[in-house]
């Protein structure tokens, strides 16, 4: 299919489904669209319970922080994230990461916990937990869809100014502001912040060749990594009336990076060396967005809503490694790499929603997604390290991906008394291609596929209510996977990827018991999913302590879970927030070499207390702990972090606030990796205590600014 059909199928799903909801109903309610709600008012957020998410409203709680949106999501039910700032749902890394509700390229790959750091806490409106989504959102992402819902509009001018400073050279500045006049709404904010990260890596392994030959490889390494973030946006909105309204945003990063670190490794066994490897380099990341989004509404609860949107994500890296011989031999030598990576998101999407009736809402909509991403790498070498260095044809990486999903969606919300039921259907057509310019190697996929959702909510009573929600789901690969290309820039761990990668697709199935009253809150929720054509890393042994990691579709996986969440108060002045997830998962993996099925039963959880000890002052405690997780070539070991926080009013428009983050430096990574051909561990420990203290001025608005929870700076890369 061309573009054009994609767009000619998304404007008949738009002209042929409202004209039916206007045959069957000419005279719409007056109501909007029947979605039940229960909200919850909690020490560190509002929570707004839907048929199909959770919504934390953290502008209420969160916005006068020294922290990141990495931060604020590491304190949500549900959500984990470990210490390279890497995000999973429920246990499952595979997470769509959507930025109101759109994607964006700087939440797609490698990248993404460094995205989620330059985001500030303060620019975050709320955020949307969806576990089970419904077919109106994108189905990428196994284990579901976090929404970042920034803040767009103030209904009254009004401003904000915060300044941090905080241990090893740490500061983080930021202003915000809002200016009403008539039917025009001018917002923007501008942040500047600098991140200090030092951390250790170690990587012992011991490979087994096809002749019986062991050799085994020690890397230790340091690095220490000097971050400075700039971030601006702005939004224009025009509301001439109360039928339409029309914005405008435009927002951007620039991160700068310079990192240095020295790195030895050992060789020993059938081939014996030792060396020092001295790194030395910096990275550049520019991140921009653009949109227009148009809202007409018609009937009372009726509206059509377009959105045009464009993203961009710039990267640049040049590095130097130094490597030395303790034995004298060979000559020292200098290898150079230098990488740029351009990933482009263009997205338009039509959503109509109109009511049925009192209790029946009809919603359909069509989206199109472009991608058009860019990756190109060179290896150079210099001997001695002193000379220019002379980058190898062979070892040039210059590949090309371009995806194109055109989907088109439809949901129906009836109410019947106690009970609530969202149902709905979402088709895409998917085309991919993909090219290799060295050596001309040429890749591609179509497919077609249906996801079915379903979710519905009993309201029992007043304060209880039973939901239950079935999702279909595709892990769609990352393009760096794709790519055949052999990356050599770490000598003992070659890396490529794999053309032929297929999705792997997800179903789930989910249950839970919420009981809300008197200032507190219980949930319970069980869930259960199976992922089929599942992707996992497989290593081969090239010898002489050199392996290559490709990917394969070879494993199938089913995790089964129990959620806890629970808020309330154990004394007048001092609250808590409850949650965990007691989960078991079990990877057959069996065509990657393993023995047989592989199972664990691991725990993650959270807690925190909050204490005001006067109508002034705030003191708040809290620990995370993420369990054991399996992977396809072994397993990741347990992380738990504990946080601290103290805020003080000083008046109504002025607070002090500081923050410690990873109180006992607890943020150490290990994987173990255990197969016939490869035993070894890959701990990284990142320094992750983190100070931060300053203050917060608001003005207009209307009102004073309010006490606020706390983030924290412990987010990865």
């Amino acid at each position: 299919m061309t573009p054009s059909s994609y767009l000619f199928a998304g404007v008949l799903v738009l002209a042929v489904v409202p004209a039916a909801a206007w045959a069957q109903d000419a005279a719409a309610p007056a109501s909007a669209q029947a979605t039940t709600t229960v909200t919850v008012t909690g020490q560190r957020a509002s929570v707004v319970n839907r048929v199909d998410r959770k919504v934390y409203h953290v502008d209420q709680d969160l916005q006068a922080t020294t922290g990141s949106a990495g931060d604020v999501l590491r304190d949500l039910p549900s959500v984990e994230v470990d210490a390279d700032g890497n995000i999973s749902l429920r246990g499952d890394p595979s997470v769509t990461v959507l930025i109101d509700g759109k994607p964006v390229s700087q939440m797609q790959g490698a990248n993404r916990a460094a995205a989620l750091q330059s985001i500030p806490a303060a620019d975050i409106e709320q955020i949307e937990v969806i576990t089970a989504p419904s077919a109106e959102f994108k189905p990428d992402g196994s284990g579901g869809i976090i929404n970042i819902v920034t803040k767009k509009k103030h209904p009254v001018s009004a401003a904000l100014l915060s300044a941090y400073a905080g241990n090893d050279g740490r500061y983080n500045l930021n202003a915000s502001g809002t200016w009403v006049h008539g039917p025009f709404t001018v917002g923007g904010g501008l942040g500047l912040r600098q991140d200090d990260r030092r951390r250790t890596v170690l990587n012992d392994g011991t490979t087994t060749d096809s002749t019986g030959a062991t050799t085994h490889t020690v890397e230790d390494a340091f690095e220490h990594m000097r971050r400075l973030t700039t971030n601006g946006k702005v939004n224009l909105a025009y509301t001439p009336n109360d039928k339409q309204t029309l914005t405008l945003s435009a927002e951007s990063a620039l991160v700068n990076d310079v990192r240095a670190g020295p790195d030895d490794d050992t060789l020993s066994g059938a081939s014996t060396a030792s060396f020092d490897r001295a790194e030395r380099g910096h990275e550049h990341h520019i991140d921009g967005d653009a949109s227009a989004n148009f809202v007409q509404k018609f009937a009372p609860g009726e509206s059509l809503t377009l959105n045009l949107q464009s993203s961009q994500s710039l990267e640049r890296q040049h590095y130097y490694y130094t490597r030395t011989y303790l034995s004298g031999a060979p000559a020292p030598s200098l290898q150079a790499v230098r990488i740029f990576w351009a990933e482009d998101v263009s997205d338009f999407s039509a959503d109509y929603v109109r009511p049925l009736s009192a209790n029946a809402t009809l919603k359909a909509g069509y989206d199109l997604q472009y991608d058009n991403d860019r990756f190109d790498d060179s290896l150079g070498n210099a001997t001695p390290p002193s000379a220019p260095p002379v980058f190898d044809p062979a070892e040039i990486n210059l590949f090309r991906y371009r995806q194109t999903i055109s989907a088109s969606y439809v949901t129906y919300d009836q109410r019947a008394g106690p009970l609530e039921i969202l149902g709905g259907l979402r088709f895409e057509q998917v085309d991919i291609r993909t090219l290799q310019r060295i050596g001309g190697q040429t890749g591609g996929q179509a497919y077609s596929h249906v996801y079915p959702t379903l979710n519905a909510t009993w309201t029992l009573s007043d304060a209880d209510s039973l939901n239950a929600g079935l999702s279909s789901r595709v892990a769609r690969p990352d393009p760096e996977d794709l790519n055949p290309y052999i990356d050599p820039s770490d000598p003992t761990t070659l890396r490529q990827g794999n053309p032929a990668l297929r999705p792997a697709m997800t179903t789930s199935w989910q249950a839970g018991y919420r009981h809300e009253a008197n200032g507190s809150s219980y949930e319970v929720n069980a869930y259960t999913k199976r992922t089929l054509n599942g992707e996992g890393d497989l290593t081969q042994v090239l010898g002489a302590g050199v392996v290559l990691i490709t990917h394969e579709n070879l494993f199938s996986t089913r995790s089964s879970g129990l959620e806890l969440i629970a808020s309330g108060h154990l004394l007048p002045r001092l609250s808590y927030t409850l949650s965990s997830n007691l989960f078991d998962q079990q990877i057959d993996a069996r065509s990657l070499g393993a023995p047989g099925l592989k199972s664990t039963v691991a725990l993650n959880a959270k807690a925190a207390l909050d204490y005001q000890p006067s109508a002034k002052d705030r003191l708040q405690l809290s620990l995370n702990s993420n369990g054991k997780r399996l992977t396809t070539e072994g397993y990741v070991l347990p992380i738990t972090t504990v946080n601290a926080g103290y805020r003080h009013q000083i008046r109504g428009d002025l607070a002090f606030v500081a923050t410690v983050s990873d109180l006992f430096n607890g943020q150490v990574s290990r994987r173990i990796f255990d197969t016939p051909a490869f035993h070894g561990v890959y701990e990284r420990r990142q320094a992750g205590r983190v100070v931060f203290a300053g203050l917060t001025w608001s003005f207009g608005g209307g009102k004073k600014s309010k006490d606020t929870g706390f983030s924290y700076d412990q987010g990865g890369n």
